[in-house]
């Protein structure tokens, strides 16, 4: 992820307010790129690879790195589907056995030893769907609040700003009489959207690499083995949260001075009324 630094583009530190075309201009400057190209990019940024193609790299991998290991799995899966067909047949005719328990062999035991080193090695080639699902959701999240954002900078710098009057109010976004729009504003628009850009690139790249299915696997019983939640993994799909802990969290648009000040203030309210009650 980029070190962003926007301060050079404010060098006159008595300028207030900037001419609203200035955050276009920013923008399109930090990624070289024109607003329209930087839009279509992201309608375009896909994750192309499929369940079949990762299962296909996988089978070719275990070819490539442990030959021995694919033919042990092979003749193992090879003799229980023998074993299931001499149980069914057993069974066919009725025949019932008493079986004393006897202590495992050497033997047995160097061949369990060697199952159980064997099913661990195989899941470095085993393929867990949730985790092509992760890669398309996330991207859809970050995808959708990226378009948003770019979508702000474009009304404000066009000055088209009361089309998303809504969104501007939700966000604290001001604008003077003649909707030039202050530094501190330009900085908090600009920053989760170059993020939020950045991200969509690094979850396509790394999503697209089949090598990846290799080391990174996620499923949801994993997930809640380790004690996380389904909507942990996840960035949020709001623009903001209206909370003090979260307020400068990454791909976010951080709150305004405004928002911690009423956040802060209702916050020393509830904790007075919290008081009260235990006085």
């Amino acid at each position: 992820m980029m070190n962003l630094n926007l301060e050079p583009y404010f060098e006159n530190a008595n300028t207030k307010y900037y001419n609203p075309k200035y955050i276009i201009t920013i923008l399109e400057n930090i990624l070289e790129k024109k607003i329209c190209d930087i839009e279509d990019e992201i309608n375009n940024a896909k994750i192309v690879v499929s369940e079949e193609q990762i299962k296909e790299y996988f089978e070719k991998k275990l070819e490539e790195e442990n030959p021995e290991l694919k033919k042990r799995i092979e003749k193992r899966e090879l003799d229980y589907e023998k074993s299931k067909k001499k149980k069914k047949n057993d069974s066919d005719n009725e025949e019932i056995s008493f079986r004393t328990y006897k202590p495992l062999t050497d033997k047995e035991i160097e061949e369990l030893s060697q199952k159980f080193a064997d099913d661990i090695a195989i899941e470095r080639y085993q393929f867990e769907p949730y985790t092509l699902e992760y890669f398309n959701k996330y991207l859809n999240i970050v995808r959708s609040k990226a378009i948003l954002l770019l979508s702000i900078i474009e009304k404000i710098g066009n000055k088209e700003s009361l089309s998303i009057k809504h969104l501007m109010k939700e966000l604290d976004i001001q604008l003077d009489k003649n909707g030039n729009i202050s530094k501190e504003d330009i900085i908090r628009l600009i920053t989760p959207t170059i993020y939020n850009i950045i991200e969509i690139e690094e979850k396509v790249n790394k999503a697209n690499d089949l090598s990846t299915y290799l080391t990174f696997k996620m499923s949801i019983d994993s997930l809640y083995r380790n004690g996380f939640d389904e909507r942990e993994i996840y960035p949020t799909k709001l623009l903001q949260e209206k909370n003090l802990y979260y307020a400068y969290i990454k791909g976010n648009v951080p709150l305004s001075d405004n928002q911690i000040a009423k956040l802060k203030a209702e916050q020393r309210k509830s904790m007075k009324e919290i008081a009260k009650i235990f006085k």
